[in-house]
């Protein structure tokens, strides 16, 4: 995960060791399976709590004025779990 880093300029090499794993290990893909559930299922608990409080449109216009990636607004959601395994 700390190689997925975009500062340390190591994407390349972590796609490539994540694949190796993958193949070799599946307990690793088990594993990865089960962190992208519970972070899809935290997201979704934090979007509908947003609604509660707030237009989503509104809110995602205010997140697109910050430059921030948000999973609650349309077509932000694989950009945002990429960067949720960090």
């Amino acid at each position: 995960m700390i190689l997925e880093l975009e500062e340390l300029d190591t994407e390349h090499i972590a796609e490539a060791l994540e694949w190796v794993f993958f193949v070799v290990l599946p307990n690793f893909c088990f594993g990865r399976a089960l962190q992208d559930l519970i972070v899809k299922h935290q997201y979704s608990t934090i979007c509908s709590q947003i609604d509660e409080y707030i237009d989503r449109t509104m809110f995602c216009e205010l997140m697109r004025r910050i430059n921030r990636p948000n999973p609650c607004c349309p077509g932000e959601s694989q950009r945002v779990i990429s960067q949720s395994r960090i």
